[in-house]
């Protein structure tokens, strides 16, 4: 805001416009049966949202939350990539790397161990968009090197359009 003597203008700056959320499941356990997580080269689609571009110059500010479960039957690892699109093309990806407890660590006589973990990924999306405006769809997805993970919650997607701050 400007105070120029009895008058205030009001800029814009970095201005939310449009907020859309995917939540599948908001707790851990809230989602029956759990999801497995699809093997590489397979993806499981998580959440998705679509938002409303209006100008070239607008970004989009995306959040996710991701609840994993990896059930082990030995002591080892199993590596979990997560990525968002913008429509079919990967503009975040992160891999999460979750550990089996050792073995000296755990006090039952069971043969398998259960890891919990929750993963949160956040990213501006600032690729300027032609055909403006234009409703893109964000997609938050996710893929193991092992057939031992699963999400049963929580999952939370979120997009918001964020106008371009002035100069």
């Amino acid at each position: 805001m400007e105070d120029s003597g009895n008058q205030f203008r009001f800029f814009e700056k970095g201005i939310l416009t449009d907020f859309q959320v995917s939540e599948p499941g908001s707790t851990s356990g809230s989602i029956t049966p759990p999801i497995a997580i699809a093997v590489a080269p397979n993806f499981s689609t998580l959440a998705s949202v679509n938002i409303n571009i209006e100008h070239q110059t607008d970004r989009v500010w995306l959040n996710a939350t991701v609840g994993l479960v990896a059930h082990f039957e030995s002591v080892g690892t199993v590596d979990v990539t997560l990525q968002l699109l913008r429509g079919t093309t990967v503009i975040y990806q992160t891999t999460k790397s979750i550990s089996s407890p050792k073995r000296g660590t755990v006090t039952t006589l069971d043969t398998t161990f259960t890891t919990f973990d929750t993963v949160h990924l956040e990213h501006v999306d600032t690729t300027p968009l032609t055909g403006i405006p234009a409703t893109v769809t964000y997609t938050l997805r996710a893929q193991a090197n092992q057939a031992i993970v699963t999400t049963s919650g929580p999952i939370t997607l979120t997009a918001a359009e964020l106008e371009q701050n002035p100069d």
